[in-house]
């Protein structure tokens, strides 16, 4: 391999000169099977593309939006822009129209790549200037708009020192994701981002040649785009699926060594296999249930470092034979291990899921660093931590408690933003914003956010994170977000999976006993929280939660703010019903349209 690996372009021209015929990018093909790109292929396309680019007038230091769906043409034109010195962008695009129009106002793109014609003409009131490059996936259909496999496949006259790019140029913008505002802009140079996929390649040496990997988040997403670049670096061939609802479809297909999703998916994943389970005769179910539970009782024992000993090994290697691999299956037969990042998973589903086989590891970063900032490895994890500080991170707590952290994937500021405080403080620590302790092994827990923690009007100092994680335990339950900001006694908002509700019916009011059910259910799974933790209250709701309805970023975090402001006045007819209640024994549950 080439001596200079400091930039993206630069690793995949060392990759593709290694293993030139090797796969590097599968997608679905029109006849339904997959269909391979080798590096030589890819690098190919990004050096047409990048010399397209040049006589279109794209310069170093330009920004280019980005709007396009999880396929290799992302990744031929990300580094095809980058390899001239250009700065990308991703924009999602079910964002909110105004934190897109935030976005493109900070960045003022000189070029757009697109996935539609019908995408150009919905932004161009929002862009703050006529792009000079409008590029999308679609044929050409006027000289306004140019079609990216014409530009992939055509030859064109590339500069021959290409890359041209330097490692500490600009190679992203991303946007925080706006759960507490407006989103932010961070730049990162190429060799931070080359600095990132090291070490995670570091902390998982599995990730080799012969590893698949999925890639299926959205690619404005950060994290995908680096787990993309630590398959360019280690040589591991990527999937893409462009849909998102059809990854749990493909990874029988693909078999991958690592699969990165967020807690949501893994909640999702847990309820699929329990519906379906419910589904069989109760033979089937029992025998399930039974080689499940073994399968719990091995991995704690394995967990904490004791021998399960012959009878329950032996117990275990019958439960793997007949039950727990074929369950295991739908994930792909290679899958060694899982990583879930965005928010904490709640320990009784990670424990849930290793008792299948699965050993999913938390992993723990923010968008001011892009290296992330603590991991847990497959020969390295607590559950209920997000496991130790990755290589280059040094970390501290502050006298309160909250998480600092120094290294050279750390941000300098935000992009056009000179009016907001910056996190960093005069050591060049950024302040994460989240409250954690650090075992003695070096295990970092997180024990809440501090934009998120909040008082009641009695004094009690609530963390919503846990009680949140308690309420997600009930099936029926998609999303959950407890309030009590400077009122008396905490309250919660369930989003409710009515399909998983028993005796609701699509369109009817729910019966008082389903209401009074509900609230048990709900002090039965609070119960070990202590008592000033508790939601005294709950609404229900049958809407579901969306980024395009404002609950969620889309990065699928709460927006904690939109939500107790859409449901404010419910929340006030709560609170006084709470107030005129003379029954303190139960949790009094209402239900909203």
């Amino acid at each position: 391999m080439q001596a200079r690996l400091d930039t993206v372009p630069h690793w995949l021209q060392a990759r593709a000169g290694q293993a030139p015929d090797q796969p590097a990018y599968w997608r679905r093909s029109m006849a339904g099977g997959w269909a391979s790109v080798s590096w030589d292929e890819a690098i190919s396309r990004v050096r047409a593309l990048s010399a397209h680019l040049a006589r279109l007038g794209l310069r170093p230091g330009d920004s280019v939006a980005m709007m396009m769906p999880t396929l290799p043409e992302w990744e031929y034109c990300q580094i095809a822009i980058q390899s001239i010195g250009g700065v990308v962008v991703g924009v999602d695009a079910h964002d909110a129209p105004e934190n897109i129009r935030h976005i493109l106002h900070t960045v003022r793109p000189r070029a757009l790549f697109l996935a539609t014609h019908k995408q150009f003409e919905e932004l161009k009131g929002l862009l703050p200037e006529a792009p000079v490059v409008v590029v999308a996936l679609e044929p050409a259909r006027s000289t306004d708009i140019l079609s990216l496999p014409e530009l992939l496949t055509h030859a064109a006259d590339a500069d021959p020192s290409w890359p041209t790019v330097e490692p500490d140029q600009t190679a992203t913008i991303i946007f925080t994701s706006g759960s507490t505002g407006q989103p932010k802009g961070i730049a990162y140079s190429h060799r931070q981002l080359c600095q990132a996929g090291a070490a995670i390649l570091a902390r998982f040496p599995g990730i080799r040649e012969d590893a698949r990997l999925a890639c299926w988040l959205p690619m404005s997403n950060l994290f995908q785009r680096i787990i993309n670049l630590c398959a360019i670096m280690s040589g591991a061939q990527s999937y893409f699926v462009e849909s998102p609802a059809e990854i749990i479809h493909r990874l029988p297909e693909i078999h991958p060594a690592l699969f990165i999703g967020v807690p949501r998916f893994y909640e999702k994943l847990y309820a699929g296999i329990q519906a379906e389970v419910a589904k069989r005769p109760p033979p089937v179910r029992r025998a399930v249930r039974l080689a499940w539970a073994i399968g719990e009782r091995f991995q704690k024992a394995r967990r904490e470092g004791n021998d399960p000993g012959p009878l329950l090994g032996a117990a275990h290697a019958l439960a793997e034979h007949l039950v727990l691999r074929r369950l295991r299956g739908m994930m792909g037969q290679n899958l060694k291990f899982m990583v879930s990042g965005s928010a904490p998973m709640p320990p009784w589903l990670l424990e849930k899921l290793h008792g299948l086989g699965w050993l999913v590891l938390e992993a723990y970063g923010i968008s001011e660093c892009v290296v992330p900032i603590a991991i847990n490895s497959p020969d390295a994890y607590r559950f209920g931590s997000v496991g130790k500080p990755l290589p280059g991170n040094q970390i501290r707590l502050a006298e309160d408690g909250e998480l600092l952290v120094r290294g050279t994937g750390v941000f300098t500021g935000y992009c056009g933003a000179a009016d907001i405080d910056s996190p960093l403080d005069a050591e060049a620590y950024l302040h994460t914003g989240d409250y954690a302790r650090v075992d003695a092994d070096g295990y970092v827990w997180l024990t809440g956010r501090k934009s998120e923690i909040f008082k009641t009007s009695t004094g009690r100092r609530v963390a919503p994170t846990p009680v949140e994680a308690a309420l997600k335990q009930l099936a029926y339950v998609e999303h959950a977000v407890l309030f009590g900001r400077n009122r008396p006694v905490p309250v919660a908002l369930l989003s409710l999976n009515t399909e998983s509700l028993p005796d609701a019916r699509t369109g009817e009011a729910p019966p008082p006993s389903l209401l009074e059910a509900i609230g048990r259910d709900v002090a039965t799974a609070c119960a070990s929280l202590p008592a000033s933790q508790r939601p005294a209250g709950v609404l229900l709701t049958r809407r579901s939660f969306s980024i395009s309805g404002g609950e969620l970023t889309s990065n699928l975090k709460l927006r904690r703010g939109g939500i107790e402001d859409k449901y404010s006045a419910d929340l006030d007819t709560l609170y006084l019903a709470l107030a005129r209640s003379t029954e303190h024994s139960h949790c009094l549950v209402l239900e909203i349209s």
